[in-house]
């Protein structure tokens, strides 16, 4: 009888240790949107599962890996200006790696200007590496990858 007591306990565990890890602590959402005949921005959108941060675009030497965004594999559209967040991210003393560290812990957007060079190309490709922690572990950093066709309205002159 312990037999199955054990084995059933372990399968239970195994079950919910899978459905931990099955969980993203951060989602990402896309926003293109329209400026002008030939301009827009584009709107990543972490959404932040509560209890968990993500880190800041700046982290030193030796910390977990920082927020980044690798934009280069767009066509037919130049950046105008740098990937920006919506607030700063918080500044905490992190025991989990001895050091000051930035992130935010609930959602956050950021956003970046563009003008299209090519409408007929104009793709934006998107490679957004992240870390994601809940103050007692830590995901691997994780690369997101977005690609979206870029859709401006044209303008009658």
């Amino acid at each position: 009888m312990k037999t199955h007591k054990s084995l059933f306990l372990t399968l239970v565990m195994i079950v919910f240790a899978l459905s931990v890890s099955a969980q993203q602590p951060v989602r990402w959402r896309t926003i293109v949107k329209t400026t002008g005949a030939d301009t827009g921005t584009v709107t990543f959108k972490a959404l932040v599962t509560p209890g968990w941060h993500l880190y800041g675009l700046d982290i030193p030497e030796g910390g977990p890996k920082a927020t980044s965004f690798d934009l280069s594999g767009s066509a037919g559209i130049k950046f105008t200006g740098p990937v920006s967040p919506t607030r700063n991210a918080v500044e905490v003393n992190d025991a989990l790696f001895g050091m000051t560290l930035t992130w935010w812990d609930s959602n956050i957007d950021f956003t970046v200007p563009f003008k299209v060079t090519d409408h007929a190309t104009a793709r934006l490709s998107a490679k957004i590496t992240y870390m994601a922690c809940d103050g007692t572990t830590c995901r691997p950093p994780t690369t997101e990858n977005i690609a979206v066709a870029v859709k401006l309205k044209s303008v009658n002159k």
